[in-house]
């Protein structure tokens, strides 16, 4: 009796304080580990990189006679990933 008793506590004690944590989500990859909270920081991070990518190579194209560049492919890179 006493064992069952305790197993009950036991894993309504785990459901409980595991509940919080099915609202996040984790993610392990290059970057490093993320913790995403569902309020939409990542994806306005993602935003900003994407739109100062596009400007970098958006300039290296349009200034690649005076930075020196040639055959770096900048200008390919910037209509594939920018439009």
């Amino acid at each position: 009796m006493r064992k069952i008793v305790l197993t009950t506590v036991a894993t309504a004690a785990l459901l409980v304080l595991n509940a919080p944590s099915f609202a996040q989500g984790i993610r392990i990859g290059p970057g490093g580990v993320d913790v995403d909270d569902g309020r939409g920081y990542r994806e306005e991070r993602m935003e900003r990189r994407s739109r100062r990518m596009c400007a970098e190579l958006r300039d290296a194209c349009r200034n690649k006679d005076i930075y020196g560049e040639q055959g770096q492919g900048n200008c390919r890179r910037y209509r594939r990933m920018c439009g």
